[in-house]
Parts: C-alpha cells; sequence; structure tokens
C-alpha cells in the first residue's frame, strides 16, 4: 500500500516555523514547507510571512507547476487567489534572512511525479498523519 507522503495545502493551519538558522537545512533536505500568502505584489509575486518576522518571496513562475499560460508563467487569477491562504513550499534559496526565495511549483512536480510513477491503479492511499 502506497502512503501518500504528501498533504492538501491547508489540510492544516499551521505555519512552518522558519528560523534563519534553519534555513539551510530546509534546503539540502528539500523539505516540504507551509505558510500563509499575506501579498501578491504588482508582478504576481507571492508573499509569505513566518511568524518570527521573516518572509519569503514565491516568484509568480513558482507559484504553479500546471495551468500554465503561452508565456510559461502561471495565471494571474492563480496568484492573486492564493492571498490569505496556506501553500506548500520548498526553499529554493537563501541569498540572505531578508531573501527567502520560494517554490510551490516544485512541490506540485514532485506530487505528481510521485502520483504518475509510484501510483498504481487500486492502491489505497491513506492520510498519514
Amino acid at each position: 500500500m502506497n502512503t501518500l507522503k504528501f498533504k492538501p495545502e491547508g489540510w492544516n493551519h499551521e505555519i512552518t516555523p522558519l528560523e534563519a538558522s534553519s534555513i539551510d537545512q530546509y534546503i539540502s533536505k528539500s523539505e516540504i514547507l507551509q505558510g500563509l500568502v499575506s501579498e501578491c505584489d504588482d508582478d504576481y509575486n507571492l508573499h509569505i510571512s513566518f511568524e518570527n518576522g521573516l518572509t519569503g518571496i514565491m516568484p509568480r513562475q513558482e507559484v504553479e507547476a500546471i495551468n500554465i499560460e503561452q508565456n510559461g508563467l502561471p495565471k494571474t487569477n492563480l496568484c492573486t487567489g492564493k492571498v490569505h491562504k496556506f501553500v506548500q513550499f520548498k526553499i529554493k534559496e537563501a541569498k540572505d534572512e531578508n531573501n527567502i526565495i520560494l517554490s510551490r511549483r516544485e512541490v506540485q512536480e514532485e506530487t505528481l511525479d510521485w502520483i504518475k510513477n509510484e501510483l498504481k491503479e487500486g492502491d489505497k492511499v491513506t492520510r498519514n498523519g
């Protein structure tokens, strides 16, 4: 039986605690984190605020792996519709603690890959945790 290793976004209303000292660890382990979108700027980048004052930015091209327009970017309504919602992401890079680049697209791609390559017809998927 396959166990779903991905929880749906907003399954719980928890923001992953993020400390500047743990950013490199999250990057090296490629961990999936969750945060609350506080803003969508004029370029459709998402801003995710963490409880301790750190803020990450999710560039528009990292918001979505599917529903992409011809220009290779997610539709604008997908970006604006995420404001005040929980999203999952991975930390792509951190130039410093005030410049943390996040990717929701990587989480979606990993999830789709798991579904396509590991999930077989007839498997039961159970909620784990």
